[in-house]
């Protein structure tokens, strides 16, 4: 008798190429803000690794205090002076879009949304930016 193996030329696939291509998808999958269909508990019961402690559930209160927070940092409407071009992606663009006139506020602007958010990524890597600057 002939095992299937031997008619398979193809070598079979270790575990761990198997986890990192599904976490691929995943990632590839979680990144379309609206246009995927699995809503964000599905998407997170697909990537939890079972290893680790289940986290425990985020109330609706916790929810709106960190959604509050996150519109107050990132989307409150803001005139940016001395404005420069900058090119980004379409898909990436529409996202951004999305976000600004959705969740933001009357006035937010996508130009706004970055200015805040790249302002905050500074604040939050300057130290390390200053270190790497002089290796």
């Amino acid at each position: 008798m002939k095992s299937d193996n031997s008619t398979n030329s193809t070598p079979a696939v270790n575990s761990d190429n198997a986890v990192n291509s599904t976490t691929t998808a995943n990632a590839v999958a979680n990144e379309n803000l609206f246009g995927n269909e699995q809503t964000a508990t599905e998407a997170t019961a697909i990537t939890a690794i079972p290893e680790q402690p289940k986290q425990q559930r985020i109330g609706k209160q916790q929810r709106k205090s960190d959604f509050a927070e996150f519109k107050a940092t990132f989307l409150t409407p803001a005139k940016v002076i001395n404005r420069h071009p900058v090119n980004i992606e379409d898909d990436i663009w529409e996202q951004l879009e999305r976000i600004a006139r959705i969740l933001g506020e009357r006035g937010t602007t996508v130009a706004s949304y970055i200015n805040a958010v790249l302002a905050d990524h500074l604040r939050a890597y300057s130290p390390d930016i200053e270190i790497w600057r002089k290796l």
